[in-house]
This record gives structure tokens, C-alpha cells and sequence, in this order.
């Protein structure tokens, strides 16, 4: 893996770090959470899973080097 790789991996690697804190934030949230915020809340913790998912299959395409030529 290239410099470059390896920096992408870094960033995506801080990304899904990031939105493990926003689940973590938006789970807590939840839990004393008003029916009628409670939708809004949930509908937030399944699009930062899907981010976080996203970003696994692309560390994954990135460290198999599936994606050398999206950048050649």
C-alpha cells in the first residue's frame, strides 16, 4: 500500500471513529428520549450505521487494493 493509500485508510479510520462517538451520542439520547423524538433520533443512528458500514467496505476495497484504479 502506497502513501497515499495509507492515508486514505487513516482518514476513513478516523471517520468511522467519529461516528462510533455520534451512535454512542444518539444511543444515549435514546434512551430518554420523547416518543416524538425518538424517530427523529433513530432515523439519525441508522444513517451514521450506514456511513459507518460505507466506509468499512471501502477500508476493505482500499487494503485488498481493489481501488488502485480509481486512482491511476
Amino acid at each position: 500500500m502506497n502513501s497515499a493509500d495509507q492515508k486514505a485508510v487513516d482518514f476513513l479510520r478516523k471517520c468511522n471513529g467519529y461516528a462510533e462517538e455520534q451512535l454512542e451520542k444518539y444511543r444515549r439520547a435514546l434512551a430518554s428520549a420523547s416518543s416524538a423524538e425518538a424517530q427523529a433520533i433513530e432515523d439519525k443512528i441508522g444513517h451514521w450505521t450506514t456511513y459507518r458500514a460505507f466506509n468499512e467496505i471501502a477500508l476493505g476495497e482500499l487494503e485488498r487494493g481493489e481501488l488502485d484504479h480509481w486512482f491511476a
